[in-house]
C-alpha cells in the first residue's frame, strides 16, 4: 500500500474515535451536572450550553496559532499534540466535582482541540491532488460515523459504568489514537523557513488566489450557520408533532439527527470521488443549492416520518460540501502555507458553529420555526451563488 494511502487510513480510525470522544458529552453533559447537585432545569441548561459553547470559541480563537506551527514545525506534531491533550481533558473530566471544573476543562478542550483540521491539513499536504477528493471524503465519513456512534456509545457507557467512568475510557481510546499516530503516521512535508515571518495581513502578496481563499472561508462560515442553527431546535420541533403522552422523544429525534448524518456517511465517499472527477466547484455548488432546497419543505411537514425522510434525503447532499470545501482550499494553497489557510477556515467554521447555536435558538423562539428553516435555506442558495460568482 501507497504510503499515503496508509496514512490516510490511519487518520481516518483515529478520528474515529477522537470525533466519538467529542461527539458523547453533548447528551451526558446535563446528567453529569445533575449527579454534582444542580437540581434546576435552567442552571443545568445554562452550564451546558455554556461548558458546550467555550469549546467553539476556544477552537475559532486558538486554529490561527496552531496553524502557523504547524507550517513551521510540521503537520503530524499538531495531530500529536491534539490526541493527547484531547485524552489528557476527557480524563480530567471526570475527576471534576463542580460545573465551574467542567467549564475550565472544556476551555482547556478547546485551546488543544483540532485532531480533525490538523488530519485534513495534512491530507491535504500529503495525498496527490488527483486522489484528494477521495481521500477527503474518507476522513469525513469516518468523522460522522465517530459523531453518529459518540452519543450512543457514551449514554451506554454511562449507564453500564457511571458518567466518570465513561470519561476515564474514551480518554483511553483518544490516548490509543496518540500512540497511532505518533508511531504510524507518516509526512513528507519540510517547513520553509520564509513561512516563519509570515502574518494574515502579509499572506495577501505571498498568494495568488488569496480573494478565492477568502470566498471559501465565508462559504464555510455560512455552511457552518446553517447546519448548526436547526439542531438545537429540533426536539422541540419534532416534540409539537407528537402527541403530549408520546414517549421515548428523546430517541424519536435521535433517529431524525441520524437519518441524516446516515445518508451524510455514504455519501461523502462517492461524492470525494466526484470532486475528483469534474472538480470541487460544481459539487460544492449543486450540493448546497440542493441542500438549501430542502430545507424548506421541512417548515411544512406535520410528520415525523416525513421529517426523517426528507432529512435523509438532505444528507446526501451534505456529503459532498466539507470534502469540496476542503478540496477547493488545498487546490489553491502552496502546501507551505497549508496549515495557516486551513486553520483561518477552522476559525470560521467554529465561529459559524458557535453563532449558529445560538442564533438558531433566537430565531425560532422570535419568529417561528418556519422563518428560521426558511432563513437556512436562502443562507445555503446565498452561498452557493457567492461561490457560483466569486469563484472560477
Amino acid at each position: 500500500m501507497e504510503t499515503w494511502k496508509r496514512t490516510v487510513y490511519i487518520c481516518a480510525f483515529c478520528i474515529f474515535f477522537m470525533s466519538l470522544g467529542v461527539s458523547q458529552v453533548s447528551p451526558i453533559l446535563p446528567l453529569y451536572f445533575h449527579e454534582m447537585g444542580l437540581s434546576d432545569t435552567g442552571s443545568i441548561a445554562q452550564w451546558s450550553g455554556a461548558s458546550m459553547g467555550i469549546t467553539f470559541l476556544i477552537v475559532c480563537l486558538a486554529a490561527p496559532f496552531w496553524g502557523r506551527l504547524a507550517d513551521r514545525k510540521g503537520r503530524k506534531i499538531t495531530l500529536i499534540r491534539s490526541s493527547l491533550g484531547m485524552a489528557i481533558c476527557s480524563i480530567l473530566l471526570g475527576f471534576q466535582t463542580t460545573p465551574e471544573g467542567v467549564f475550565l476543562v472544556r476551555t482547556l478542550q478547546g485551546l488543544v482541540s483540532g485532531f480533525y483540521p490538523a488530519s485534513v491539513t495534512l491530507i491535504a499536504s500529503e495525498t496527490p491532488q488527483n486522489h484528494t477528493g477521495w481521500a477527503l471524503g474518507i476522513i469525513g465519513s469516518f468523522s460522522l460515523a465517530g459523531s453518529l456512534a459518540g452519543p450512543l456509545v457514551g449514554g451506554y457507557l454511562s449507564d453500564v459504568v457511571g458518567i466518570r467512568n465513561d470519561f476515564f475510557i474514551i480518554g483511553a481510546l483518544m490516548l490509543i489514537s496518540f500512540g497511532l499516530t505518533a508511531m504510524l503516521v507518516h509526512e513528507n512535508y519540510v517547513p520553509k523557513p520564509l513561512v516563519e515571518k509570515q502574518t494574515f495581513r502579509n499572506l495577501k502578496t505571498h498568494l495568488p488566489e488569496f480573494s478565492s481563499l477568502v470566498a471559501l472561508s465565508a462559504t464555510s462560515f455560512l455552511y457552518a450557520i446553517s447546519v448548526t442553527a436547526i439542531s438545537p431546535i429540533m426536539t422541540v420541533y419534532i416534540k409539537g408533532m407528537l402527541p403530549s403522552n408520546t414517549e421515548n422523544i428523546a430517541f424519536i429525534s435521535g433517529a431524525v439527527f441520524s437519518a441524516m448524518g446516515i445518508a451524510q456517511f455514504f455519501s461523502s465517499s462517492p461524492l470525494g470521488k466526484l470532486v475528483d472527477r469534474i472538480g470541487p466547484r460544481k459539487v460544492l455548488i449543486y450540493s448546497m443549492i440542493y441542500v438549501g432546497l430542502l430545507n424548506i419543505p421541512q417548515a411544512y411537514v406535520d410528520s415525523v416520518y416525513v421529517l426523517g425522510f426528507i432529512r435523509f434525503l438532505q444528507g446526501f447532499g451534505l456529503g459532498g460540501m466539507l470534502p469540496a470545501l476542503n478540496t477547493y482550499l488545498a487546490s489553491k494553497t502552496p502546501k507551505e502555507y497549508t496549515g495557516q489557510i486551513f486553520s483561518y477556515n477552522q476559525s470560521c467554521l467554529s465561529m459559524g458553529y458557535f453563532l449558529g447555536s445560538f442564533g438558531g435558538s433566537i430565531v425560532a423562539a422570535q419568529f417561528g420555526f418556519t422563518t428560521l428553516f426558511w432563513a437556512c435555506s436562502l443562507t445555503f442558495i446565498g452561498a452557493a451563488l457567492w461561490v457560483a460568482l466569486k469563484l472560477k
